[in-house]
């Protein structure tokens, strides 16, 4: 016999597959089937969700701000989140974040914001202080509001020296007759300042609004109260439940095997040896 007949394969072959999980079957069918029935049981333990949707009339620019600092740090003081987290503002924020979704529709130009609670009055009240906060945030500051308050004052300079200069024209148009010859230049500069001026008014309108909270228009649906909770999907908990303890058990099983393999493969070696010894061979 030579030596070669005391070695072992270390090809695995599909008939050693079958035979390692033939030995393991209760285990491998049982151990996913536990695991899914507690899975199941367990999310219908886990608190209640519910969801207030605000639907609103804000660009996907606007919208990505629901999310920074300066939105969320006044709901953390408003709700008192940062005891909860030990005094550190980011993990308040990050909590509150992922309450907290803004999603845009591009076909119709709106957008939807969702606040998650585990109340329908403070998933409402969180969507509406969310609201108010963002829509604080997206008023001009700094320069900008200088800018926009500058531009506010010099269109009315604007229009109040021209009110005078249309005053002049006015009454030098009821002066002169039909045949004047330079009645129809006073009438084309009276026609011109008067729609300068009437340019300048609008754009001072749209200018104060711009410094101005917005209020129900920029709202198709103000923050909801939700009369049901949110579904934890048991099924789905269920099945990733299943399928991840049978991808680890599967593991388990083929590591304990090859594990058991490798202690009997060394005891086998040892035993060659000792025989080697015996009978006075060479070791190679």
């Amino acid at each position: 016999m030579t030596e070669q007949a005391f070695e072992h394969d270390d090809e695995i072959s599909l008939l050693d597959i079958l035979v390692t999980l033939a030995e393991s079957w209760k285990l491998l069918v049982f151990g996913p089937l536990i695991a899914g029935v507690l899975a199941g049981a367990l999310s219908f333990l886990w608190p209640k969700t519910f969801e207030s949707v605000a639907i609103v009339r804000l660009t996907e620019q606007e919208l990505a701000l629901i999310n920074s600092a300066p939105v969320l740090d006044p709901l953390i003081e408003k709700f008192g989140l940062l005891p909860e987290f030990d005094g550190i503002q980011d993990d308040a924020r990050q909590y509150l974040a992922k309450k907290l979704v803004g999603k845009s529709d591009k076909k119709t130009g709106l957008a939807t914001i969702t606040a998650a609670a585990n109340t329908p009055e403070r998933a409402q009240e969180l969507g509406r202080a969310a609201m108010d906060a963002l829509l604080k945030e997206l008023l001009p500051k700094g320069k900008n509001k200088d800018q926009v308050e500058q531009q506010i004052l010099s269109n009315e300079r604007i229009i109040a020296s021209s009110a005078d200069a249309i005053d002049q024209l006015q009454k030098q148009i009821g002066k002169a007759g039909q045949n004047d010859a330079g009645l129809e230049v006073v009438m084309k500069y009276y026609a011109s300042l008067t729609a300068e001026v009437a340019k300048k008014e609008l754009e001072n309108v749209e200018l104060k609004k711009s410094l101005a909270v917005r209020g129900d228009e920029v709202y198709v649906q103000q923050a909801s109260l939700p009369q049901r909770k949110v579904s934890s999907k048991p099924n789905l908990v269920v099945l990733s439940a299943v399928l991840t303890s049978c991808f680890a058990l599967l593991m388990f099983v083929f590591v304990r095997k090859a594990w058991a393999s490798a202690v009997q493969d060394a005891e086998s070696a040892s035993k060659l040896a000792l025989i080697k010894q015996a009978l006075g061979m060479r070791a190679n």
